[in-house]
């Protein structure tokens, strides 16, 4: 009985001890943020948006009214000719859970190899400007399919060989999508790198599946998780990008996978537009199917 009423003892002085706290999270200051980039073949895409807190709830209501920026002017000029982007509510991207859902797209002239390309837009009463390029499309010398051990020869990885132009520093970044599966072309792991250890030099480069949103605990308990299945048709898409592109993306990512740890050394993300964060880059793409079987 004594060790019994020892324990309720224990039990009300830690209740009675326990204070209610009520955290005043700061707010980070209101900044407006741009992703944009024009493709080869492809009209310019520009996504406007303000910035939110990191508890801030995702829903519907909150990215149309309080995430989007749907009354900006946003202009795109190849040099010759200016494009005043159309804003875009893309149904299928909310209805299969893709990004963006909204969007602005020009529609007068599709991105070129070599071409030099201008942004500038006006929202919120900021003015918002960039600048960026297209460089020489690359292309995957080959590409094939090899299953994981332990997954019944059903999920693994694609492989890729590419052969680096030794003439001149290359920056890539790597997308796939599976048909049928996938409403847009998502970054793989790992998508973004140099030439620096590969300098005209052919390598093999191993592609493991990206996901929009690496923050679901969830992913984590897919047996799917960065694989590719056997009788997925995966597109995958190789980018060439120029330096100023080349380091937004690696810093972001690399923020990304440091995950608020604080051991890891503080990223500084390298945005290249004025006026806002963010990017505006350019892609010389070139695609290639895989049916695996």
């Amino acid at each position: 009985m004594k060790k019994y009423l020892f324990i309720i003892i224990a039990l009300f002085f830690f209740v009675s001890c326990e204070k209610e706290l009520d955290i005043d999270l700061p707010q980070p200051d209101a900044k407006l943020v741009v992703e944009g980039w024009i493709e080869n073949g492809e009209y310019p895409v520009v996504i406007v948006t303000r910035n939110s807190s990191y508890f801030a709830p995702i829903d519907t209501n909150f990215l149309m009214d309080s995430l989007f920026i749907t009354d900006a002017l946003v202009v795109v000029s190849d040099g010759f000719e200016n494009d005043t982007l159309q804003p875009m509510l893309d149904v299928g991207a909310y209805q299969n859970g893709a990004w963006p859902i909204f969007y602005y797209k020009g529609s007068k002239f599709k991105g070129v190899e070599h071409g030099q390309y201008s942004l500038y837009i006006e929202a919120e009463g900021e003015v918002i400007t960039g600048n960026t390029d297209i460089p020489t499309r690359v292309a995957f010398d080959t590409l094939w399919w090899e299953a994981e051990s332990g997954t019944g020869d059903s999920l693994g990885y694609i492989h890729a060989i590419i052969t680096d132009n030794g003439s001149e520093k290359n920056y890539y970044r790597i997308f796939s999508k599976r048909l049928s599966r996938d409403y847009n072309f998502i970054p793989v792991m790992e998508s973004i790198y140099d030439d620096i250890y590969f300098n005209g030099l052919s390598f093999e480069y191993e592609i493991m599946r990206g996901e929009l949103n690496y923050e679901d605990e969830e992913l984590f308990e897919d047996p799917e998780f960065g694989s590719y299945r056997k009788g997925d048709s995966v597109v995958v898409k190789l980018s060439a990008i120029n330096k100023a592109h080349y380091d937004f993306w690696r810093t972001l990512e690399e923020d990304v996978m440091a995950g608020g740890n604080p051991f890891t050394n503080p990223v500084t993300i390298r945005h290249n537009v004025e006026g806002a964060l963010g990017v505006f880059g350019g892609y010389g793409s070139t695609c290639d199917t895989i049916v695996i079987q």
